[in-house]
């Protein structure tokens, strides 16, 4: 899917007046930078209310959206898309939106078309303001919105202004959220529980609550601590984890169905031993453990056998096998494709910032003056060969942001709560963290070297092996290995926990050595050089 943005591009659609068109389009394209602008647009005849139909070049159809709800800014670290549209081939793009300068100038806008009329609480469910603000996770403006009146509770809506957010991005496999953005979920649903606290207990039509609505909509996409989090602040405001709804199902029950792990984990830990295994009070009768389709059957200690100790009957299904293999297939592909390029995209982002701020200083450096007290006083600053790269790396990474590093890491490895996922990122974490130590990005990036009779770049081998086995032919530096070697390795123990044939797994680089330079022994054997020349262990086995 294609993204497009609205900066330099027709933005909004020409059949309105002109003083709406020019109020839509500041908006969509941020730039207002006084509210007192779109507060005389509207004094010359602008619709607050107006719907404009945002377009990107090539597009065909688009969807109109309510002016008030396109100045939230969208902080869901790209989990939603604020506008669609469809291209001329039919395909679905999205239109990024930019962000205004800052919260205080958002929170202004949203105020002067309210002031201006800006319906807060629009008849229809859709694209309602309040609501957008919640799903973008942007607590300022459900601040704003809060503050100026915004309706939580609907009569006959099919949302619950609380319900997890959902997203066609859902539809890729392994997709999960960022961290950031489960931590602004959370903080939102907070303040709304503050607000009205029956939002917990409220209910719409089948009967559906927030936690049956969180079984059909986590599918994975969420971390464990995140539905903790969510389903204790349920809970402590009166929440059932039992109750059914007009189906005769409990949120367990649909948990299973749909292939929600944290959602189950959560109620197998929380629930009755009763109701682990309670039948539906619909047709079929059927408790969770003898649900057939489940993407979890089986999978879960609880499920495979209930706490009565009676384990269920096995069944075979037609379409298990199938399913497994699609399931495979897929598993694989992201091996391949997420994985390995989102880790190395996680580190070159996290480095980005050290790196463009050491090119800057290796520039700067040799144009300072500087008294030597030697004649010519003052003289330029003379350097020798790399000494201005060493020194501006070493000033760089002093001023380095670790915490804007880790988030980024989170951001960029779209996969959380496995083996794989945890060895992943402290891979990726541990060689930025040895990056800033290098003696300048071009020990980062690496020298050549004649490994297995092939000339290759070996970057910073940042990892330390205590008893380094591998053949000495497909070795650079005897017990060390770095971070292309040690995602490999989780990458292929992933695939072998699935039964994924080791060959399927594509490894990017120095495909002449096979993987015997990734073996290391066992996880336990991967560590790192202290300052004091001692080995430490990573502790991810």
């Amino acid at each position: 899917m294609a993204s497009g943005t609205a900066q330099g591009q027709q933005s909004v659609d020409c059949l309105r007046p002109i003083p709406t068109r020019q109020l839509s389009e500041g908006i969509v394209r941020r730039t207002f930078t006084d509210p007192q602008q779109v507060a005389q647009l509207i004094r010359d005849g602008a619709d607050p209310n107006a719907e404009p139909c945002p377009w990107v070049r090539g597009a065909i159809a688009a969807l109109s959206y309510r002016l008030l709800a396109l100045a939230v800014d969208n902080l869901s670290d790209g989990t939603l898309h604020t506008i669609q549209v469809d291209d001329s081939h039919g395909r679905l793009r999205h239109l990024t939106l930019p962000r205004w300068p800052s919260a205080e100038l958002e929170a202004a806008i949203i105020n002067a078309l309210i002031d201006g009329g800006a319906h807060v609480n629009p008849p229809a469910h859709v694209n309602r303001p309040i609501r957008v603000a919640v799903e973008c996770a942007n607590e300022n403006a459900v601040r704003v919105l809060l503050a100026r009146g915004a309706a939580v509770r609907r009569l006959q809506s099919p949302f619950l202004i609380m319900e997890l957010p959902t997203s066609t991005i859902f539809d890729g496999v392994g997709h999960q959220v960022s961290l950031g953005y489960e931590q602004r979920l959370l903080s939102i649903y907070r303040r709304l529980i503050q607000h009205d606290p029956t939002l917990a207990t409220k209910q719409i039509g089948g009967g559906q609550t927030l936690i049956q609505k969180a079984a059909w909509s986590e599918r994975g996409h969420y971390s464990q601590a995140f539905i903790d989090s969510y389903l204790d602040l349920l809970v402590d405001k009166g929440a059932s984890l039992t109750a059914v709804n007009g189906s005769g199902w409990t949120a367990l029950h649909s948990a299973i169905e749909c292939g929600s792990p944290c959602v189950t984990d959560y109620l197998c830990r929380h629930v009755a031993a009763a109701d682990i295994d309670r039948e539906t009070t619909g047709g079929g009768r059927r408790g969770p453990s003898h649900q057939q389709d489940s993407p979890l059957r089986g999978d879960h200690p609880q499920l495979a056998e209930n706490r009565s100790g009676h384990r269920p009957h096995p069944h075979r299904h037609r379409g298990r096998h199938g399913c497994r293999q699609l399931v495979l297939t897929q598993c694989t592909t992201v091996l391949n494709t997420d994985i390995h390029t989102g880790a190395m995209a996680a580190l070159n982002a996290a480095l980005a910032p050290q790196r463009s701020l050491a090119a800057l200083m290796t520039h700067l450096l040799p144009l300072v003056d500087h008294n030597d007290g030697e004649d010519p006083a003052p003289s330029p600053l003379s350097c020798g060969p790399h000494e201005a790269e060493a020194i501006g790396w070493r000033i760089a990474a002093m001023c380095f942001d670790q915490h804007a590093a880790n988030e980024t890491i989170t951001a960029k490895i779209g996969i959380r709560n496995s083996d794989m996922a945890r060895r992943v990122c402290a891979a990726v974490d541990r060689s930025v963290k040895s990056a800033l130590y290098a003696s300048s990005n071009r020990e980062v990036v690496g020298g050549t070297a004649n490994v297995g009779g092939v000339t290759v770049r070996v970057p910073l081998q940042c990892f330390a092996i205590r008893a380094d086995s591998r053949p000495h032919q497909v070795v650079h530096t005897r017990g060390r290995v770095g971070v292309r070697e040690v995602v490999q390795r989780a990458r292929l123990d992933e695939a072998a926990r699935h039964g994924i044939e080791e060959g399927a797994i594509n490894k990017g680089f120095n495909e002449h050595l096979g993987n015997a330079d990734c073996q290391f022994g066992g996880w336990q054997q991967l560590g790192r050089i202290d300052e004091r020349g001692q080995w430490v262990t990573l502790g991810i086995d």
